[in-house]
């Protein structure tokens, strides 16, 4: 588990980051999300309640709702600076709920969301077995878990181990194998693991 004061440095880092993340949220960024995600849309064709951890300034929103047409989202972030930024893009009334939190100690009752999404943030999860029993305790047994990154590997952590703040330089990704033993360890059945032009874990809560 995370100590608060590691907490309220990666709140702070990532409030003063808001900014300058919505900034990047390109034209060229958002039309290679759709390309991604196109794919693995029958993953949330029949969701009805997904938690989207690591919300940030709300890039995946839309797609997610595309995605998901029957889907009530829950969207949390570590940051409140993100999510007012999430808020004031956000059209679509499908999300519910906006929950400042974090991702090791979830808020939500067990088994209460049938879709976890974990977009540009598996990184910054500091302890993943602690956090995957989280997701893996709030999905209903069946539920899905995606984890993605939308550029390679090599380059979140050529970004990430160049940050000027320490913490976020050992925000490193593992090899996606090594991330999904350790998906699998918490409980879960890895269906997909793939990291070609970008980085994928696809996974159920078993039945």
């Amino acid at each position: 588990m995370l100590h608060l004061d590691a907490l309220r440095e990666l709140t702070t880092f990532f409030d003063a980051l808001a900014p300058r993340w919505h900034a990047m949220q390109t034209d060229e960024r958002r039309a290679r999300l759709d390309r991604l995600l196109a794919p693995h849309h029958p993953w949330f064709r029949e969701a009805r309640t997904i938690l989207d951890i690591g919300t940030g300034t709300g890039a995946f929103l839309p797609h997610l709702c595309r995605a998901a047409p029957q889907a009530q989202v829950i969207a949390l972030d570590l940051s409140t600076v993100m999510l007012a930024f999430a808020r004031a893009e956000q059209n679509d009334n499908r999300v519910r709920a906006w929950i400042q939190g974090d991702a090791h100690r979830l808020s939500l009752p067990a088994q209460t969301v049938d879709g976890i999404t974990c977009h540009n943030c598996f990184a910054h999860l500091e302890d993943r077995p602690a956090a995957l029993r989280e997701m893996l305790r709030v999905l209903v047994p069946g539920g899905v878990l995606f984890i993605l990154h939308d550029i390679p590997r090599e380059q979140v952590n050529a970004i990430h181990s160049s940050a000027e703040n320490p913490r976020i330089r050992r925000h490193l990704l593992p090899p996606v194998n090594e991330a999904a033993a350790q998906v699998a360890a918490a409980g879960f059945d890895v269906q997909v693991a793939n990291d070609a032009d970008h980085y994928l874990i696809i996974a159920r809560r078993s039945a």
